[in-house]
């Protein structure tokens, strides 16, 4: 495993926890820049976070 990838799965994992933390949490929907409520921007994070996580272990 290169340290890119290390980097990238590190990266996906922060994101999927912000997306967790903004879902039990409405206040940190903040941090995520997608338009429409504080539980469709914690679903996106979390998504996103995964697919950058498998990237990372894929690759």
């Amino acid at each position: 495993m290169d340290t890119v990838n290390i980097i990238i799965i590190i990266v996906g994992a922060i994101v999927s926890l912000i997306g967790i933390a903004a879902f039990l949490n409405p206040n940190f929907a903040k941090l995520i820049n997608v338009p429409g409520g504080p539980k469709l921007k914690s679903i996106v994070a979390i998504i996103i976070g995964l697919i950058i996580l498998i990237y990372g272990l894929i690759s």
